[in-house]
């Protein structure tokens, strides 16, 4: 069995990164959203339909915030990851410790490869 997953290690990860002194652009955001969206359907929660709302659903908020959203089959908008001008980053508030988990991964699949890009640059 695969250990849980926690929100704040993810904020953690994320910090330790560097990569909050970077814009958040559309294109990075894509990027995010593109990687919680193969760990949602590869984890086939919530009969299967649980995934990324379509990239219109990607909001930025200035360089440093912005918000991605997700969708199943009883629910048509609720938080995946929010970006808060603070520094706050926040996941899935509404969702229990399993249904949190695709996000979590695909999050930190996404901190791991731009901090590979961000030490190429």
């Amino acid at each position: 069995m695969t250990e849980k997953l926690t929100r704040e290690a993810a904020r953690k990860a994320y910090a330790e990164s560097g990569l909050d002194y970077f814009p958040l652009t559309y294109e990075r955001m894509s990027a995010l959203r593109d990687a919680i969206n193969s760990e949602m359907l590869v984890a086939g929660l919530m009969q299967g339909t649980y995934h990324m709302a379509h990239p219109s659903m990607i909001r930025i908020h200035g360089k440093n915030c912005a918000e991605l959203r997700c969708v199943s089959y009883y629910f048509e908008d609720r938080e995946a990851v929010t970006f808060n001008a603070d520094g706050f980053v926040g996941f899935a508030g509404w969702a229990d410790e399993t249904n949190v988990q695709p996000i979590l991964r695909g999050f930190l699949q996404w901190v791991e490869h731009e901090a590979e890009v961000a030490e190429l640059n």
